[in-house]
């Protein structure tokens, strides 16, 4: 999967509310853009993420975020990689230990622009910039042992569909994107 497959997939894409269809415009309009997949594109750049449920569906595994210090989905940078799939399932492994993922959405299962302040990494200054992220639907086993990614969390647990809301501190995610993938899957399921 190279960038011209994400255009393809994201042309296909059928957004799920108002947010997404303006994402999507705004996003296959960032795909001209020859250094959009690296961070030196100080202004955006494309991140991939995962939404990653338990064998009954009643479960997600979420990571405690030490730079956002709060409970969030598992995902990172794609560093120059165009394959955001690829780029999701690595993530995943690295930052919770699982080695035994099914990826249940091969196409984009959720898309977001997403703002990250300025803040210091390394001792240097990062400007305040965009993420264009694409969200994966993948599922563990919630029996599998996991591990934390130390220089980047501090705990990682499995929680309540129905309740892991309480766990997040930012209320933009909470309301905006974490509601939005509980209803999908929903959704998605439904359509199986």
């Amino acid at each position: 999967m190279d960038r011209k497959h994400l255009i393809q997939q994201l042309q296909a894409y059928i957004p799920f509310n108002e947010q997404e269809k303006k994402d999507k415009r705004i996003f296959l309009e960032q795909l001209n853009i020859k250094n959009i997949f690296q961070r030196e594109n100080e202004v955006g750049h494309f991140t991939a993420s995962c939404w990653i449920v338990n064998q009954d569906h009643t479960k997600v595994l979420l990571a405690y975020h030490n730079f956002f210090q709060s409970y969030a989905w598992l995902g990172g940078h794609c560093d120059g990689d165009e394959n955001c799939l690829r780029v999701a399932l690595k993530e995943a492994r690295e930052e919770s230990g699982l080695s035994h993922i099914q990826v249940l959405s091969k196409n984009p299962f959720s898309i977001e622009t997403l703002v990250v302040g300025g803040h210091e990494k390394n001792g240097k200054y990062v400007s305040s910039h965009l993420h264009f992220n694409v969200t994966y639907l993948f599922q563990a086993d919630d029996q599998e042992e996991i591990h934390i990614k130390e220089d980047e969390n501090s705990a990682i647990a499995w929680f309540d569909r129905s309740s892991f809301m309480n766990q997040v501190n930012e209320v933009w995610m909470k309301e905006r994107i974490y509601q939005k993938l509980n209803s999908r899957i929903i959704q998605f399921f439904d359509e199986k």
